[in-house]
């Protein structure tokens, strides 16, 4: 992450409870089971083990409380134990957003969600599992990317530019192309019957397609732009097939 001076927050989030109680449990819990070994054989080796268990979780739980982030009007920036740092809005080039359910023998532990962001420059950043309300936070972000990347987006899709959103791609004149078990599928603009977009999924079904298919959300890079777009051929403000 760059420095540059963002303005003051508008929303900060920080370290998600669920997370920073598991943390605390599983540390507890590895730790007492090695310092209880240590009492009954006291030897290095065990004692080396007992403390480099406490240590390390000791820094995974300090490390995930004081982590920070904060929206700007111009970006955002997130704070942690190896000091400071801002991505501006122009910089991001992908975001992934995706939530999901934990389970242990059929009871829920509750829905998380994954949040990573990768800027134009290559480096990612993965802030999901450690914040707080991570959808809010998403819901922001893309409040704030939403306009200027669905009008570079358009753009290129006018020029005739594939457009790569991970597992799903536009292209004016093929149409859509998705992944799939491994191999890519193509329904054209013509046999496009229906969308949709939730916070687990993002839904296609074709004419030619018995089933709908279901991609998860988090594997799909700007979901908001590629509904916006797909609104746009809907309505036909933006010009698609042959």
């Amino acid at each position: 992450m760059k420095h540059h001076t963002l303005g003051p927050p508008i929303e900060s989030f920080g370290p998600h409870v669920r997370i920073s109680l598991a943390l605390t449990g599983i540390g507890g819990l590895f730790s007492w089971l090695a310092f209880s070994a240590a009492e009954e054989e006291p030897t290095r080796v065990v004692w080396t083990i007992f403390y480099c268990l406490a240590i390390g979780f000791g820094l995974a739980i300090v490390r995930h409380l004081v982590f920070r982030l904060c929206v700007h009007e111009a970006g955002i920036s997130c704070r942690g134990i190896l000091g400071h740092g801002e991505i501006r809005w122009q910089d991001l080039d992908r975001i992934y957003v995706g939530v999901y359910s934990i389970h242990f023998h059929h009871v829920s532990l509750g829905e998380f969600c994954r949040l990573r962001l990768i800027t134009k420059q290559g480096t990612k950043y993965s802030f999901g599992e450690r914040v707080h309300d991570a959808e809010s936070l998403a819901g922001l972000i893309h409040g704030y990317t939403v306009r200027e990347m669905a009008r570079q987006a358009s753009s290129k899709f006018e020029h005739g530019v594939e457009l790569d959103f991970g597992r799903i791609r536009l292209h004016r004149i093929k149409g859509v192309t998705y992944r799939k078990w491994f191999a890519w599928h193509e329904i054209r603009w013509e046999d496009l019957t229906e969308y949709g977009f939730s916070d687990t999924h993002v839904n296609l079904h074709g004419a030619k397609n018995l089933l709908r298919v279901n991609i998860a959300a988090e594997k799909v890079a700007n979901t908001h732009v590629l509904e916006e777009l797909f609104d746009r051929v809907r309505t036909k403000t933006l010009r698609a097939g042959a």
